[in-house]
């Protein structure tokens, strides 16, 4: 009886600790799944004139790319926090890890989107590692499809490399430390360094300021970047863009626009992107229209102009229905696209 008691005894005192460790450093598995049918069409990486071509099929991330990922917080105290966030994508289409099909761009590591650790305080909040790319989080915010990269004009044009995205820099910035002040009057500063790991060139600069203020948000980002970021090869660059943003709730309708000025200095190249858009509910669901147009000077000259619509009827609070359509007009063709998927949150 003795033994059984000294059991229940340790086995309670296990699992009081064990609920005090996670009162502390609670622990959290979240993560996308999305995943749709139709054809999908672009302008691949390789040559200027590659043709556009498409796939018929079931296709991975028609609102969102799928992920999974962890993060949990230990309360150090005086308001002191210690974070740490790890996500990786997903081909749920597959079962493959990463964004993309071979032979296409070099194979994203595990914890491709996301992998650091930081301290967040009265301070605001220092992170070390594989950090979210805060300029892509202003248009994320001021883009009518979000970070719907294979849909939003763009986020097609500016960031997607499976889609001739011109920005050498992803939307995760490895070898990276990240601050982002506390909030002050509805504005946030957040500055990264991504360093520049024996490449023989120089630091990328990558920063944002987002200012909230009820319905309104404004974003102005920028980054100069003078390396290749890892996966890909090393390499030397010079590039700089400055992007200003905003969106507006009007509750019927909300409006969203966004102009990025992006130079490549060793191409002399220059592009001038314009985008609008808007979302508008419509019965329980939501309507998403957005357009932009991308001009080309300098070195080489063109235009492109991406147009997207869509439709996202709930069927919960993390499951949704959707229609996406667009036309990605390049200098080798249009790419059509229309698929209709289901994504869930968890």
């Amino acid at each position: 009886m003795s033994q059984r008691l000294a059991l229940a005894t340790l086995v309670a005192v296990g699992f009081m600790n064990a609920t005090a460790q996670a009162q502390t450093t609670p622990l959290s598995f979240y993560g996308t799944m999305d995943l749709a049918v139709g054809k999908l069409s672009s302008q691949p990486p390789g040559p200027p004139n590659a043709p556009v071509t498409s796939v018929n099929g079931v296709h991975n991330g028609g609102v969102q790319t799928s992920y999974f990922g962890l993060r949990g917080t230990e309360d150090l105290g005086d308001g002191l926090k210690a974070k740490f966030q790890l996500e990786s994508f997903l081909r749920a289409d597959t079962g493959a890890s990463g964004r993309f099909n071979p032979p296409g761009p070099p194979q994203d590591p595990l914890w491709s989107r996301a992998a650091w650790v930081g301290l967040e305080g009265g301070f605001g909040e220092l992170r070390l590692g594989n950090n979210t790319n805060p300029s892509w989080l202003a248009n994320v915010f001021t883009s009518a499809m979000g970070s719907n990269s294979l849909f939003s004009p763009s986020f097609r044009q500016q960031y997607n490399g499976s889609t001739r995205g011109y920005m050498a820099q992803d939307t995760g910035l490895s070898n990276s430390l990240s601050y982002s002040s506390p909030m002050l009057a509805g504005t946030v500063v957040t500055v990264n360094v991504q360093a520049s790991e024996g490449t023989g060139s120089g630091n990328n600069l990558n920063g944002s300021v987002v200012h909230r203020a009820g319905p309104l948000l404004l974003a102005l980002a920028g980054a100069r970047v003078q390396h290749v970021p890892s996966p890909d090869p090393a390499g030397a660059l010079d590039e700089q863009f400055v992007m200003l943003g905003a969106h507006y709730d009007l509750k019927v309708v909300t409006l969203f626009a966004q102009y990025t000025d992006f130079k490549d200095k060793l191409g002399n190249i220059k592009i001038r992107t314009p985008h609008i858009g808007l979302t508008a509910p419509v019965g329980t669901g939501q309507v998403q229209l957005a357009w932009a147009e991308g001009k080309t000077s300098g070195a080489a000259s063109g235009k492109r102009t991406t147009t997207s619509a869509g439709y996202l009827h709930p069927l919960s609070r993390r499951t949704q229905l959707y229609l996406m359509v667009g036309t990605d007009k390049v200098s080798t063709g249009t790419a059509k696209s229309y698929v209709t998927g289901i994504r869930h949150t968890f």
